[in-house]
């Protein structure tokens, strides 16, 4: 067998880094090893992956039960006692939601001269970028995903895609990740209209007061807000920044305090500025308005299939004609909020 070129030992270098080496055309995919440290790095990078409730799916599709109704508690006198009366019968309502698998994919086309002439630097480059984009497009479609696709997509919340007037919106071949799931701000089951002022104190307080028991252990609440309004925030008197938490504290990946005991999280991946008063995003961008959301995170659950390859994984396709070979990232994941009313959209921000 005629031995391998400097440059074609490079290529090999690099296909095997990230994913295994190619046979022909046929694609091979990451060791598991590999997987789950981009797996890693994609959780370390996101706040909802640290902070919900994770399930492992062995299905493609699940129903996940949850409670419409509790059981009721009376009182039971010495006479009923005596007299062997038992207590008023009461059954839990119940109910279920659906988590069904999606599937995320990108197609990557790498030129084998890069690879020959960066080696040590793009192996690091790529895995990092993969790992950082499926990270924040996780986080986009938890918080802005809709499945509305009518009247050509401009009834979607994040409006149809119009290059350099709306680059977030949707379309046909745009952004379609986002036409997954329904999201946080989709699926809210409360709302509260903050008046096109700026964000105060005050419109936690009354969020807190939509999600009734939903907010009764504050441990479990967590605010989710866009750059601009957490730089109001940062001036607020309320805001215990995260320094003052505690050597024992575990502080999420954006967090930059508590309000009332509830964790504040910052995200480039809610809309700053950009949405109208009723808090979607209008098709030509002309919105100035911004929204957060604020949620019980043990409602909303993140579906991770429980075959590995189906996690994650990353094919390879040589195309020595073109001088490259094609790298397909992939990714499965589910996505559902339980108790719709555990999430309380603040929208109409200034």
């Amino acid at each position: 067998m005629k031995p391998m070129t400097e440059y074609e030992t490079d290529v090999m270098k690099v296909k095997a880094a990230l994913g295994g080496a190619a046979d022909g055309t046929g694609g091979k995919f990451l060791p598991d090893e590999t997987a789950a440290e981009i797996i890693e790095m994609v959780y370390e990078r996101s706040t909802l992956r640290q902070a919900l409730t994770m399930m492992p799916m062995n299905r493609d599709t699940i129903k996940v039960p949850k409670l419409t109704s509790s059981v009721s508690f009376y009182g039971h006198t010495a006479g009923e006692v005596e007299a062997g009366t038992g207590g008023t019968e009461s059954v839990h309502g119940t109910d279920d939601i659906t988590l069904s698998m999606k599937t995320l994919i990108a197609n990557i086309p790498i030129g084998n001269r890069v690879v020959a002439y960066g080696v040590e630097g793009l192996m690091t480059v790529l895995r990092t970028d993969i790992a950082s984009r499926l990270a924040f497009n996780e986080e986009e479609m938890f918080l802005n995903g809709d499945i509305v696709t009518t009247t050509g997509y401009a009834d979607n919340i994040n409006g149809l895609y119009h290059a350099g007037n709306n680059p977030k919106g949707v379309s046909l071949t745009v952004n379609t990740y986002l036409t997954q799931f329904a999201g946080l701000r989709k699926q809210a089951g409360v709302s509260l209209d903050c008046g096109g002022d700026a964000f105060a104190a005050a419109d936690i307080r009354s969020a807190i007061s939509l999600l009734g028991l939903h907010a009764s252990n504050r441990d479990e609440l967590m605010l989710m807000v866009p750059r601009n309004v957490e730089a109001t925030m940062l001036g607020w008197a309320e805001l215990q920044t995260v320094d003052k938490y505690g050597p024992a504290a575990t502080i999420l990946r954006g967090e930059i305090g508590k309000v009332y005991g509830i964790r504040v999280v910052a995200t480039s991946a809610l809309p700053q500025s950009t949405l109208g008063a009723t808090g979607v995003n209008p098709g030509d961008a002309t919105g100035t308005l911004s929204a957060a959301v604020l949620l019980n995170t043990k409602s909303p659950i993140i579906g991770n299939p429980s075959n590995s390859a189906r996690r994650f994984s990353v094919g390879f396709i040589d195309e020595p004609k073109a001088d490259r070979f094609v790298l397909i990232p992939r990714q499965d994941l589910a996505f559902n909020v339980r108790y719709t009313e555990a999430v309380c959209l603040l929208f109409n921000i200034l």
